[in-house]
């Protein structure tokens, strides 16, 4: 009997190895097991919640007061990914906002990687919201945005451009009615007319980013209207077509256009335009009520 099962074990093992998909589905879960219980400087990892082009991220906490943290640890050690990594904590450093994750420390471990550790922001993703529960009603798309908003109100005022919102980086806590703006990996602090963007996302990305120019606020307006089509329409289809539905009401249609205006300066201005009150309008407009009254998500 013992032959047996050792046989099927090595057929198993054979299947996995020679299978690149189940080899590298393998690996990752062999990965993450490994990092469960390990130690960067004052914190335990405890889970892994994501992996990335250079690095995965885990939730852990503090050794001593058992506080949640959330820890980026870039594992793919390389100067130009250590620099990333750097910049995303000067962005962070000395921002304080209920809707952003604060820095707690950047880690040197002992094989020369970084890891940074930020507060745990506890709610799924704007992405696996849409995934569970199909596209949104507007009014909740409405509230969603004005919280994002209002972390562009703090951080644009701070100097900094996040540079990379789309729907896996807005995390919706559906059961308080808000919403938070994470992964400053792409974040720029005053950015000069001589520094590029890191990167983009298609589709969710500004025409100006694609292009290598400099960012300004208005980028980030321009990927949160494409971010907004994203949960009205519930995917990527009329994202890439960059459709709003035609059942939207009227004030938050137009809003949304001027949002993803092609040309920066026909966007809202910066310093000159209160966005946070802007989306108040626009939902009373909408709706007949600047509150959604806690309305609920349905499936979430």
């Amino acid at each position: 009997p013992n032959s047996g099962k050792t046989v099927v074990l090595l057929n198993q093992a054979h299947d996995t190895l020679c299978d690149p998909v189940k080899r590298a589905q393998y690996d990752a879960e062999r990965s993450a097991k490994a990092s469960v219980g390990k130690i960067i400087g004052e914190y335990r990892v405890l889970k892994q919640i994501a992996e990335g082009g250079f690095g995965k991220t885990y939730t852990g906490e503090h050794i001593l007061t058992g506080m949640p943290v959330c820890i980026k640890h870039c594992s793919e050690i390389s100067p130009q990914y250590e620099e990333i990594l750097i910049k995303e904590t000067c962005a962070m450093w000395d921002l304080r906002h209920y809707a952003i994750p604060a820095a707690r420390g950047l880690v040197r471990l002992d094989d020369g990687s970084l890891a940074l550790v930020m507060s745990y922001i506890p709610g799924l993703t704007l992405e696996q919201v849409i995934e569970k529960a199909g596209k949104l009603d507007p009014e909740h798309v409405a509230w969603i945005t004005e919280r994002v908003l209002n972390a562009f109100m703090y951080i644009h005022q701070h100097g900094v451009l996040h540079g990379d919102v789309k729907p896996q980086n807005i995390i919706v806590q559906a059961d308080r009615h808000m919403a938070v703006l994470v992964d400053f990996g792409l974040a720029m602090v005053k950015p000069s007319a001589m520094e590029n963007s890191k990167g983009y996302t298609q589709y969710f990305a500004p025409p100006e980013q694609m292009k290598g120019l400099t960012l300004l606020p208005q980028s980030d307006y321009y990927s949160l209207g494409m971010t907004m089509i994203y949960a009205l329409t519930g995917g990527m289809e009329k994202v890439a077509r960059k459709q709003i539905p035609n059942d939207l009401p009227k004030p938050m249609e137009d809003f949304i256009r001027r949002l993803v205006s092609r040309d920066v300066m026909s966007r809202p201005e910066y310093g000159k335009e209160d966005l946070c009150d802007l989306i108040k309008e626009v939902r009373a407009a909408s709706f007949k009520r600047k509150s959604s009254k806690m309305k609920p998500i349905p499936g979430i």
